[in-house]
């Protein structure tokens, strides 16, 4: 393979600008640091030499023999001053040399292609970088230590207790399987099922605690939705008009709300347009409503319920909603519809009682929180339920069909080798690896 580089902090002005090299001729960088004698530098010592290519720099350099680097390969980490143009002449000098830049995650897929670590943990990398909580970083640790591998060593260690069964039945046809040995066979299923059911039920708080908390603000044109939004924000970031359709486009930014960092959502008003560019929006809304984690639907209080507020409440039929009415400073007009809370943006009135309210859905329960020492990644997640389907639906059955039985489980064995990458695709790689920043 090629010997990589990249920047593997930003190259942007700062104290200093590190750069890594990975591949078989890593070590020929020395040639470009004076007073380095490649044949005598030892590995995992610090050497304060001076660059002289394109530029010249004093720098800091490290070299970490193969195997026993973050790649698996031979590595350098050079730290430059911190200044951009000093990094770009030395690329240049590095190019010369015959290495080649890294593509983003890079230096990470070689880790995995290397054996320094299995998929999950590579993803692990990625999900630490990326995490917007301390629970989030937590999990993403204990990932990148192993914590996945071993869930899943568990789960293939009961697969291979009923396969242990199923196969010596088809290898010796003749013996009848004992009513014992069926027993094993599907309570090893049972334990399966629990374990998967466990791991995939912690998904959505750990997005949550990887990702923060999505909240929409739903509702047909002069409710309040930005007026709602700049309270929450404590900030005007989005215009307030009486004039409809004044949000075209929805508006996203953030605050923390019980530890948690939520995304709130300004949405544009729901209702029935000729213009273009207010119908793109609409349509735009509608997207980010159903993926939100919970739409707050605002109604206009001072105002009698009507077809345009119907279809919004029609359209969040089954999504986790709070309904809110607004304006409660006016004369109530509003009839014949259910809600949680009723505010007025314009004095506050109500709003500590919807923010109590939102607060308590945002929350991460105690029980999802440390339920499970893993952080699922949304590839994991598709994989994890393919495998649950197949051992609910073996668990089912009332006898033994011992050729679909060993066909069922093996395929689950191949899942789960997937999940780690014992057995993958390039798709796969370019999937994963193809999220990552560069010179990670």
């Amino acid at each position: 393979m090629n010997t990589i580089y990249a920047a593997i902090s930003p190259l942007i002005s700062s104290a200093i600008i590190a750069v890594r090299i990975s591949g078989d001729k890593a070590v020929d960088v020395f040639k470009l640091l004076n007073g380095a004698d490649t044949e005598s530098i030892q590995p995992r010592h610090v050497y304060n030499l001076k660059y002289q290519g394109r530029v010249t720099d004093d720098v800091l350099a490290v070299f970490f023999k193969a195997p026993n680097s973050y790649t698996g390969e031979d590595v350098v980490e050079i730290s430059f001053h911190g200044n951009p143009l000093i990094v770009a002449e030395a690329f240049k000098d590095f190019e010369e040399i015959g290495f080649v830049t890294a593509e983003p995650g890079e230096f990470t897929k070689r880790a995995f292609l290397n054996g320094k670590m299995d998929l999950t943990q590579a993803e692990s990398v990625a999900e630490l970088i990326s995490s917007k909580t301390l629970q989030g970083i937590d999990y993403s640790y204990q990932q990148l230590k192993g914590s996945m591998r071993k869930e899943i060593e568990y789960i293939k260690d009961l697969f291979i207790n009923a396969l242990t069964i199923i196969e010596a039945h088809i290898d010796f046809p003749e013996e009848d399987i004992e009513d014992a040995h069926a027993r094993i066979v599907f309570e090893n299923l049972e334990l399966l099922k629990a374990e998967l059911k466990g791991i995939l039920s912690s998904y959505d708080s750990h997005r949550i605690m990887r990702d923060g908390y999505r909240i929409a603000i739903a509702g047909k044109p002069n409710t309040g939705k930005s007026s709602l939004m700049n309270y929450l924000l404590k900030e005007d970031r989005a215009i307030v008009s009486d004039v409809a359709g004044t949000t075209r486009d929805y508006i996203e930014s953030s605050f923390v709300l019980n530890g948690i960092p939520v995304s709130l959502v300004d949405t544009a008003g729901l209702r029935t347009t000729s213009d273009a560019v207010e119908q793109a929006g609409i349509i735009r809304t509608g997207e980010v409503i159903r993926d939100a984690d919970l739409v707050l639907v605002l109604l206009d209080g001072s105002e009698p319920l009507d077809d345009e507020d119907r279809a919004v409440l029609e359209s969040t039929i089954g999504l986790k909603r709070l309904v809110v009415v607004n304006k409660s400073d006016c004369p109530v007009q509003i009839q014949g519809v259910e809600y949680d809370c009723m505010v007025s943006v314009k004095d506050g009135s109500g709003m500590p009682e919807l923010l109590n309210i939102c607060a308590g859905l945002v929350s991460v329960a105690d029980a999802d929180r440390f339920g499970k020492a893993v952080m699922v990644t949304a590839r994991q997640r598709g994989y994890f339920v393919r495998i649950l389907d197949t051992v609910e639906r073996l668990s089912e059955e009332t006898e033994i069909n011992f050729d679909i039985f060993e066909y069922e489980l093996n395929s689950s064995l191949r899942l789960l080798s997937e999940i780690t990458g014992l057995s993958y695709t390039e798709d796969i790689l370019t999937n994963i690896f193809n999220n990552f920043c560069i010179g990670k």
